[in-house]
């Protein structure tokens, strides 16, 4: 009997194949149903996404994927930036920072990838803390491995996220609230400024720490921080003016949007299926406040109609007229996108976040 060999074109068909499924068969939160664990409902699905190297099937799950027919509400950041207000309503136009301050949160936004299993899981997050290192050698895996190049002149940028991009057995870890035995540092990374599809444009910040999660009991935050580092200072240098321009750029405009009693906006920017940077413009549905904290916080979590797609897992969400307490601090941060809440059509879920009461 003959043996069949196996095309080339065969190969890649199998890999197609594999990545396109993956997100049903290996998404984190999903568990064979014998196994006695807990199954997420279809609609609850986290937004993550599996990709091959260099990502060479992303033309293939963009169009096999459930919200196909909603890809075109996606937003490149270069028809963004060309002009702005084609997608924003005209009533926000009273609000004239509100451009600027989206450049700013785009180019604050990166892509987190995950090496899993030998997969590559892929998310998004946001750079809301930026620190340089003390007069001490970088605590990063390279230069702990290598002492004899180890740089005592670095940078640690903190990227906030969901937990569920690390995270494999995500209802195990909910149900235990141990998420650290599942993290290790030389297996994640933030690919910034990933803005249109060009693979020699790669600028990376490496994971070093995965910083505590909310926990609290029968909350399910799924919000977490992860601390890169990176020895460029000259990008270190550049995303800390971009920062200082966002803070002060989302100061004005939650003024503004008080005085003009403007609340219906929702902002997403991430990395749907894995690929370039996309803008998704929306309304909050609905908010749930999951517990009060001090009597002046707020533990929250917003549903919205923006569209998202897997890969948008930790997106940043800006929701207009958002009290935040704080930003960059423990006791105060902003939201991340977390899920998809229908699998065929838009609308989504954050994490929890923490935001003043207004009385």
């Amino acid at each position: 009997m003959s043996q069949r060999i196996t095309s080339k074109k065969e190969e890649e068909e199998e890999d197609i194949k594999h990545d396109l499924h993956a997100h049903t068969k290996n998404r984190p939160g999903l568990s064979d149903s014998s196994t006695g664990e807990m199954k997420l409902k279809l609609e609850d699905v986290p937004d993550v996404e599996f990709i091959t190297e260099n990502n060479q099937h992303l033309q293939s799950r963009l169009k096999v994927c459930p919200k196909e027919k909603y890809h075109k509400d996606f937003i490149s950041i270069a028809d963004f930036e060309t002009d702005p207000w084609r997608f924003l309503e005209n009533k926000f136009k009273a609000i004239d920072d509100l451009p600027d301050f989206l450049k700013y949160m785009s180019a604050l936004t990166g892509q987190i990838i995950v090496e899993r299993d030998g997969r590559r899981v892929v998310g998004s997050g946001f750079i809301h803390k930026i620190r340089r290192g003390t007069p001490t050698y970088c605590p990063c895996h390279v230069c702990l491995e290598k002492q004899e190049t180890k740089k005592q002149v670095y940078g640690i940028l903190t990227v906030t996220t969901v937990i569920h991009n690390f995270v494999k057995k995500l209802a195990e870890a909910i149900k235990t609230r141990v998420f650290s035995e599942n993290w290790d540092s030389k297996n994640t990374k933030v690919r910034l400024f990933y803005d249109e599809e060009n693979e020699e444009n790669k600028t990376f910040i490496y994971s070093y720490k995965l910083l505590e999660t909310d926990k609290e009991i029968d909350i399910q935050s799924d919000w977490c921080s992860v601390e890169c580092v990176t020895h460029d200072m000259k990008l270190v240098q550049e995303l800390e003016a971009k920062l200082d321009k966002y803070m002060e750029l989302q100061g004005e405009i939650y003024r503004k949007s008080k005085e003009l009693s403007l609340n219906d906006l929702v902002i997403i920017i991430g990395h749907p299926h894995g690929g370039p940077k996309m803008i998704s413009v929306g309304k909050n549905i609905s908010i749930e406040v999951l517990k009060e904290v001090r009597s002046y916080q707020k533990w929250c979590r917003y549903e919205y109609d923006n569209m998202t797609c897997h890969g948008s897992s930790g997106s940043p969400v800006f929701i207009l007229g958002q009290p935040l307490c704080g930003f960059g601090y423990w006791f105060g941060h902003p939201h991340n996108h977390s899920k998809g809440l229908h699998e065929k059509a838009k609308g989504g879920c954050s994490s929890v976040g923490v935001e003043d009461v207004v009385i």
